[in-house]
């Protein structure tokens, strides 16, 4: 019996992250900052992101700020599930722009694939995503549908970075400390969560 937890194992998921990365950072290069809607502010024609041989249509809603009281950048995103928008915050510096492009579009994979990884949990039905938004931090990191997304997600990071996928989960709980704002024994039990499905 197959677990609702495997990743899809053809690759097709990867055509869906490298295309939305590619158009993003793009735009981050071309752009300061603003609020742009992919794919239709790089191709007119185009309103969605249609991928039929995976039965996946959805936009990207990109905001790119500047903030120099951050070293580097930080990036946020949210599932919009009733609209099918993939929302992504891009906050950077931009004395370290260019510098930073690698480690973000690390940042963008893992993300990326995590929201879309939402996207086909709603289309198959293979978690009840119809809750309310749950706000305690823990509550939130171990419900199983995020906890399946963030799987996802990291996977792509360990794949594109070659890394284990152990090293890049501890480190990202690490480094984005300001985000799941979790303590360390909640941090820990995440992660195990993660790591023992």
């Amino acid at each position: 019996m197959k677990s609702k937890f495997l990743l899809f194992e053809d690759g097709r998921h990867g055509v869906v992250t490298r295309t939305i990365v590619r158009d993003i950072i793009n735009l981050f290069k071309n752009e300061e900052e603003g609020e742009f809607y992919l794919p239709n502010y790089i191709d007119d024609n185009r309103e969605i992101y249609d991928f039929p041989g995976i039965g996946i249509d959805l936009a990207v809603e990109l905001v790119v700020e500047m903030n120099d009281t951050i070293e580097t950048f930080k990036v946020d995103a949210n599932y919009f599930r009733d609209d099918e928008i993939i929302q992504i915050i891009i906050e950077y510096n931009p004395k370290n722009k260019r510098t930073s492009l690698y480690d973000l579009l690390g940042e963008l994979n893992e993300v990326i694939a995590h929201e879309f990884r939402h996207t086909q949990q709603k289309r198959k039905g293979t978690f009840n995503l119809d809750v309310p938004e749950e706000t305690d931090p823990f509550k939130y990191y171990t419900q199983e549908h995020e906890l399946d997304a963030q799987r996802f997600g990291f996977k792509r990071l360990a794949k594109i970075t070659k890394t284990p996928f152990d090293v890049i989960v501890k480190r990202w709980f690490q480094t984005h400390k300001d985000v799941h704002n979790l303590n360390d024994e909640q941090v820990k039990e995440v992660i195990s969560k993660i790591l023992n499905n």
